[in-house]
C-alpha cells in the first residue's frame, strides 16, 4: 500500500489511544506494579476483573455465579436512575460496564469483560476522577478504568504458552431438616394448623410404607459439582526496528459449582506498531472473542432457584416417579404434594444460554511535526451480538402463573464508531519553564438494537424453539446517540518544583433535548515538589479539581413516550413520560488534595489523599397525580456526596541478588450521604426488597421494619395490622414509627447501608533465587448485607424444609420460643416482610489469593526454551467474617439502590490451581 495513503486515511480515520500530555501521569503507580505484577497475578476469576483486587480505590465484588458481572465501584455511589458502575477503556475504546437491558434471569448481569482474556492485560490504571482522563467530560462521574492489552516489542520472534488447570470446591451445607426431622417438623405445623390426629395418622406424608415419602435425599449434593477451571493462552511477539507485533489466541472455560452452569471463551488479538518513518507511527488493534455460556437463576425468583429449591424441598421425595410397588421409574418426578419442583429438572432441564461475539478494531497515526508539534488521530470500531435463549419446561417445574412452559429468545447487539484528532505542542517559555499544549476533537455514534419474542403453552416439553405455543409477547428496539468532545488542554512545568495543568472539555450528546445538550466539563490540578526535584522528589503535594457527567440515559426522557401494553389480550400503548426538553446529564464535582511522600527514594512511597466528590442535578420523578396516569415527569432534582481518604504504601524491603521483597497495602474510605431530594424519597424493590434513597443517609440504604420483638400472648397485643385486623400472639412486635397504633408502610425505616465504611487490600511478593511467593489480603469493613436466602430459610409460611432454628419459634404462650414468629400458612400477618432480623454486618477479611512459583532457566547449552515457570495458585483460602451466608463478598446487582442483598448465589469457594508458563 502506498504510505501517503495510509498515513492519511490513518489520520482521518483514528481516535486517540493514549493522551501524550498526560501520558506519564497514572492512578497505580510504579512502586505498587512492581509490588505485586498485574501479569504474574493470575487468579482463577475469567474476567479481568480478578486482577482489581490488587489496585487501590477500586472496590469489587465477585461471586462463584460462573459468568456474572462483578459489582465495581470508585469513589462511592452518586446516581439513583443512572449507571453508577465506572467507565471501562479498553486500548481507548469505552466500555460501557453496565448492560441497558436486564436479562431473562432475575438478578444475573453478564459479565461484559467477559471478553478480555486476562493474559492479554499488561496494565489497568484505576483514575477515580477526571482529571487523569479528561476525554470522558460526561461520562466520567463514576471513575475509569483504563486497560492495556500487549504490545509487540523489539527482537525475534518471543512464543509465550501458558497452560492452567484448577478446581473449585463449594460447601453448600445449608443448615436444614433431614427427612425424619422434616416429618417432625411438618407434623407440628399441621398439629397447629388444626389437623385432627385422626388425619395426622392417615396422612400419606407421615406412612412408614409408603415408598414416595420414604427416601432420604441430598438435594443439595444431587444438584453440585467440583468446578473445573482451564485456560490455555499461546503468544507471539516480536519485531525489528520498523514493526513491532503481538499476537494471542486463548480458550477458557470454566465450570461453577452447580451443575450445568458454565462459561467458555475464544479469543484472538492481533496488535501491531509500524514506524513508517523517524517522525510517524502508525498502530493497529485488532480482536474478536466468542463466549458462550449455561447458567441459572440465583436471584429473587426462590421457585426456580436451583439452591433455594434444594434447600427447601422435602429429603423424603423422591428423584423419579416410584410405582405402587415401590420400584423407581426413569421419569423424573414432577412437582411434589407439598408445591415444590424437582431441583434437578431446574438444572437439567431449564435452559438459559448466552452466547456473546464481540469484534474491535483501531487504526491510528502519531505524527512528529516539526518544531515540537505532534498530530495524532485514529478510528475505532466495536461491534458485539448477543444471542439469549430460555427453555422451560414442564415437567418438575413449578407453573409461573398462567405460564405452563415457555421458550424465550432474544438478539441484542451494539455498535460503536468513534474518530478522534489530536494537534499537540511542546517547548519552552523560559530556561527554567517549560509548556505542552493541546486540542482535540471526538466525534462517536453508538447504536443497540434488540429482538425479543416469547411463546408459552406449546403442547409438550418436546419443543425448544419458537416455533410452537402461543405468542405471549414481542419486542423491537432500538436506541442511537451521538457525542461529540472538544477540548484544550495545557501544562506548565516551573523549575521542575511546580506542575499546573488543566483542561477544558465541551461535550454534546444527543441523549438530551436542544436545550441542556451541550456541558462544559473543566478541570485542573497543581503539584508542587516540596522537597527535591522531580523525579527523585521526596515529598509533593496535589491540588486538583475536575468536573464530570454522567449522561448515560436510554429513554428519551426529553422526548414523550408511550409504553406497550397488553390490554384483555389486545396491544395497546400508553403515555408513560411527559418531555422535558430542560433535562440535562447529572454533574458531579470532584475536590482533592494528595500528599505524596519517597522519603528512600523508590524503595518506599506512602501516599495520602482526600477526596470530596458532590453530585448534583440528580435525574429524579417529579411526582404528578394519578389520574395523568403517567409515572412521572423526569427532571434534575438531587444532590449527593461522597467523601472519604485514601492511603498507599508501597515498600521494597528487601533488594539483593537472591532475595527480594516487596510489599503494598491500600485503604479508602467512604462517607456516602444524599443531601437533598426535592421530589421526596426514591424506592426500589427486588422480590421483598427495597432500597431507598432518603435525605441524610447512604444512597440505597436498606428500607423496612424493625423488629422489637414477638408478641408472646394476646394480652400483649397492642398494634394493628394496616387493614385495621389486630396482630395475633406469636407475630412480629413491629415498631410503630408514627404512633397510630396501625403497622403500615408510615413504619418503615432504614435498616442499614450496603456501602463499607473502608475497604482495600494487602499485598505481598517474595522472591528466593527460584522461588517466589505472592499473598493478596483484600479486606472490608461496615457494609451491611440483607440476608434475603437465610430469611427463605426461616420464613414458615409454606411447607418448605426450613433451618432447624425455626423449632425453636413461637408455638403457644407456654411454648413461647426464643426470638422467631410462629409459623403461619401464606403469612397472613406479614412476619416475613422485610425486616431488621435478616440485615447482618458484612465486614470481611479474606486471603484472595495465595500463589507458590518455580522457574526454570535455560542455561548456556540450552536453547529450546528461554524460561519456564511452574506454578500453584489458591484462591479465596480464608475468610474471616461474622457473616451467616455463603460469602460476605455478595454479588446480587449493579443498581446503586439494590446493592448487597444476598439471594443465595453460589460463593466464590476454594479454588486450587496448577500452571505452567513457557517462553521460547
Amino acid at each position: 500500500m502506498n504510505k501517503t495513503i495510509y498515513i492519511l486515511s490513518s489520520f482521518f480515520a483514528g481516535l486517540l489511544i493514549t493522551d501524550p500530555l498526560f501520558a506519564q501521569q497514572s492512578d497505580a503507580p510504579s512502586s505498587l506494579q512492581d509490588s505485586i505484577n498485574l501479569v504474574d497475578l493470575n487468579p482463577s476469576s475469567i474476567s479481568v476483573t480478578g486482577k482489581l483486587y490488587a489496585l487501590p480505590k477500586v472496590s469489587v465484588m465477585e461471586s462463584g455465579n460462573v459468568g456474572a458481572s462483578s459489582v465495581l465501584m470508585l469513589r462511592g455511589v452518586n446516581s439513583i436512575n443512572l449507571s453508577t458502575s465506572p467507565l471501562v477503556y479498553v486500548d481507548g475504546i469505552p466500555l460501557r460496564y453496565t448492560a441497558s437491558r436486564p436479562t431473562f434471569l432475575s438478578t444475573y448481569e453478564p459479565d461484559r469483560l467477559g471478553f478480555l482474556n486476562p493474559y492479554d492485560v499488561t496494565d489497568i490504571s484505576v483514575n477515580a476522577s477526571g482529571l487523569l482522563i479528561p476525554k470522558v467530560g460526561g461520562r466520567g462521574a463514576n471513575g475509569v478504568l483504563d486497560i492495556k492489552t500487549e504490545r509487540g516489542e523489539f527482537g525475534g520472534t518471543k512464543v509465550d504458552f501458558s497452560a492452567n488447570y484448577g478446581l473449585n470446591n463449594v460447601d453448600y451445607n445449608v443448615p436444614r431438616f433431614d427427612a425424619q426431622s422434616m416429618k417432625s417438623y411438618l407434623w407440628a405445623r399441621f398439629s397447629e394448623e388444626g389437623m385432627p390426629a385422626q388425619q395426622l395418622d392417615q396422612h400419606p406424608i407421615f406412612s412408614a410404607t409408603d415408598p414416595v415419602y420414604n427416601n432420604n435425599t441430598d438435594w443439595l449434593d444431587l444438584i453440585r459439582q467440583r468446578g473445573v477451571f482451564q485456560d490455555y493462552h499461546l503468544k507471539l511477539k516480536g519485531g525489528d526496528g520498523d514493526a513491532n507485533y503481538m499476537f494471542a489466541v486463548g480458550y477458557t472455560n470454566k465450570d461453577g459449582t452447580v451443575k450445568n452452569t458454565d462459561f467458555e471463551r475464544i479469543g484472538i488479538r492481533f496488535n501491531l506498531d509500524y514506524n513508517l518513518s523517524p517522525s510517524i507511527k502508525i498502530f493497529n488493534n485488532l480482536s474478536y472473542t466468542n463466549t458462550s455460556g449455561h447458567y441459572k437463576d440465583f436471584g429473587s425468583d426462590y421457585a426456580v432457584h436451583p439452591l433455594y429449591v434444594a434447600s427447601a424441598k422435602s429429603p423424603f421425595m423422591a428423584t423419579h416417579f416410584i410405582n405402587p410397588n415401590g420400584e423407581q421409574s426413569r421419569i423424573m418426578a414432577g412437582v411434589d404434594t407439598l408445591g415444590f419442583s424437582n431441583p434437578l429438572a431446574l438444572v437439567n432441564n431449564l435452559e438459559n444460554k448466552n452466547q456473546f461475539n464481540r469484534i474491535d478494531g483501531v487504526m491510528g497515526v502519531n505524527w512528529a511535526l516539526a518544531e515540537s508539534w505532534s498530530l495524532s488521530s485514529d478510528l475505532s470500531v466495536s461491534y458485539f451480538n448477543l444471542s439469549e435463549k430460555q427453555y422451560r419446561p414442564a415437567l418438575g417445574i413449578v407453573n409461573d402463573l398462567y405460564r405452563i412452559r415457555q421458550n424465550s429468545q432474544r438478539s441484542s447487539s451494539e455498535f460503536y464508531l468513534n474518530w478522534n484528532g489530536r494537534l499537540a505542542k511542546s517547548g519552552k517559555i523560559s530556561e527554567s519553564t517549560n509548556y505542552e499544549g493541546a486540542l482535540q476533537a471526538s466525534v462517536e455514534t453508538y447504536e443497540e438494537k434488540a429482538i425479543y419474542g416469547r411463546k408459552i403453552n406449546a403442547g409438550t416439553d418436546d419443543f425448544e424453539t419458537l416455533e410452537q405455543g402461543i405468542v405471549d409477547s414481542a419486542s423491537n428496539t432500538e436506541f442511537r446517540s451521538n457525542l461529540m468532545t472538544l477540548m484544550a488542554q495545557g501544562a506548565i512545568t516551573w523549575n521542575d518544583r511546580v506542575d499546573i495543568d488543566g483542561f477544558i472539555n465541551v461535550q454534546g450528546s444527543s441523549n438530551f433535548g436542544s436545550n441542556a445538550r451541550w456541558n462544559l466539563y473543566p478541570g485542573a490540578r497543581a503539584t508542587v515538589y516540596v522537597w527535591g526535584e522531580k523525579p527523585q522528589n521526596i515529598l509533593n503535594l496535589l491540588l486538583g479539581y475536575d468536573r464530570t457527567g454522567n449522561h448515560e440515559v436510554r429513554g428519551f426522557y426529553h422526548y414523550n413516550q408511550y409504553y406497550p401494553v397488553n390490554y384483555f389480550g389486545f396491544g395497546a400503548v400508553y403515555l408513560g413520560n411527559v418531555a422535558n426538553p430542560d433535562l440535562r446529564p447529572e454533574i458531579t464535582d470532584t475536590y482533592e488534595i494528595k500528599a505524596t511522600a519517597r522519603p528512600f527514594g523508590n524503595r518506599l512511597q506512602f501516599n495520602l489523599g482526600y477526596y470530596y466528590k458532590r453530585t448534583h442535578d440528580l435525574i429524579t420523578h417529579k411526582a404528578v397525580v394519578k389520574e395523568l396516569g403517567i409515572d412521572g415527569l423526569f427532571e434534575n432534582a438531587g444532590t449527593v456526596e461522597n467523601k472519604g481518604l485514601e492511603l498507599g504504601l508501597s515498600a521494597q524491603l528487601i533488594s539483593s541478588k537472591d532475595f527480594n521483597w516487596n510489599m503494598s497495602a491500600s485503604v479508602s474510605t467512604l462517607k456516602n450521604k444524599v443531601l437533598s431530594l426535592p421530589n421526596g424519597d426514591v424506592e426500589q424493590s427486588i422480590g421483598m426488597q427495597t432500597g431507598i434513597a432518603k435525605e441524610g443517609y447512604a444512597l440505597g440504604s436498606f428500607y423496612g421494619y424493625k423488629v422489637l420483638g414477638v408478641f408472646q400472648s394476646e394480652a400483649d397485643v397492642n398494634l394493628n395490622k394496616s387493614d385495621g385486623t389486630p396482630y395475633r400472639a406469636g407475630d412480629y412486635q413491629i415498631e410503630d414509627l408514627n404512633g397510630d397504633g396501625r403497622i403500615s408502610t408510615l413504619d418503615r425505616q432504614v435498616l442499614g447501608a450496603p456501602l463499607p465504611e473502608f475497604f482495600g487490600h494487602v499485598s505481598t511478593n517474595f522472591s528466593y533465587k527460584k522461588w517466589g511467593l505472592i499473598a493478596l489480603i483484600n479486606f472490608s469493613q461496615g457494609a451491611d448485607i440483607y440476608n434475603s436466602f437465610k430469611q427463605q430459610m426461616h420464613l414458615m409460611r409454606d411447607y418448605a424444609n426450613q433451618d432447624p432454628a425455626v423449632l425453636t419459634r413461637w408455638a403457644s404462650e407456654s411454648e413461647p420460643g426464643s426470638g422467631l414468629s410462629r409459623a403461619a400458612t401464606n403469612d397472613p400477618s406479614g412476619n416475613g416482610v422485610a425486616s431488621s432480623l435478616w440485615v447482618e454486618d458484612g465486614s470481611y477479611v479474606k486471603l484472595k489469593n495465595l500463589t507458590l512459583h518455580y522457574e526454570i532457566t535455560s542455561g548456556k547449552s540450552q536453547h529450546f526454551f528461554k524460561r519456564i515457570r511452574i506454578y500453584f495458585s489458591a484462591d479465596n483460602l480464608f475468610t474471616w467474617t461474622n457473616y451467616t451466608g455463603f460469602d460476605p463478598e455478595v454479588n446480587s446487582l449493579n443498581s446503586p439502590m439494590l446493592r448487597n442483598i444476598d439471594f443465595g448465589a453460589p460463593p466464590l469457594g476454594k479454588t486450587y490451581k496448577l500452571g505452567f508458563r513457557a517462553s521460547f
